[in-house]
């Protein structure tokens, strides 16, 4: 009797370490699956502000360790987005915005990092990366413009900023010389109009 007792005991103990195990584990995966909902954008799927602002002070300590390494920044801010939304609509709009997203992903590299930081801004870091290539980089975007025409965008629908880090910089200096070229960029595209010429895709450019 005490051995059966016994056996029954043991099993119990055995079943409640086993479903308390699988608790342990499904938290733990919900925990993640949280962790990794707090970096993401919910409408693009891509990076958010709080994971770019992260990752480039990450990028930034690093600096400082080794100086002669690189990095840079692209800003990117959609064109005419108000005028989209009222004109089509916010479902128009919103398909807008994810087809940019799809288009800097397809673009980059693999350790490179595209977010959106909010509203029609997006940000793409690129690590180990210099001023030529940061500025070939941005040449490949807006050789791609043309292919977000059919969202509703122009042919000059992204306003694009680039800034190199310079020994020194911090995120607010890195960010404002983006911010400034970017701005630029989107007052020349408005004097330009909506018919102003792309250069060719980089893929073709000598």
């Amino acid at each position: 009797m005490s051995s059966n007792i016994s056996s029954t005991v043991e099993f119990t103990k055995r079943r409640e370490l086993l479903r308390m195990r699988a608790e342990i584990d499904r938290l733990r995966e919900e925990n993640e699956r949280l962790a990794a909902l707090a970096y993401r954008d919910p409408l693009t799927g891509l990076r958010n502000r709080r994971c770019f602002g992260e990752r480039l002070n990450e990028e930034l300590c690093r600096l400082k360790r080794n100086p002669r390494g690189s990095l840079a920044v692209i800003c990117v801010d959609v064109n005419s987005f108000k005028q989209l939304n009222d004109t089509r609509g916010h479902a128009a709009g919103d398909a807008a915005l994810i087809a940019v997203g799809q288009v800097l992903e397809r673009l980059i590299r693999a350790e490179d990092l595209v977010c959106r930081l909010g509203g029609d801004e997006f940000a793409v870091l690129l690590p180990d990366t210099h001023p030529v290539q940061a500025n070939i980089v941005a040449d490949r975007i807006r050789a791609h413009m043309p292919a977000l025409v059919g969202v509703g965008l122009g042919r000059r629908g992204l306003a694009i900023g680039v800034s190199s880090w310079t020994e020194g910089d911090d995120e607010i200096r890195l960010l404002s010389r983006a911010d400034e070229e970017m701005y630029a960029d989107k007052r020349m595209s408005r004097e330009e109009g909506p018919t102003a010429q792309l250069p060719e895709p980089f893929e073709n450019a000598a």
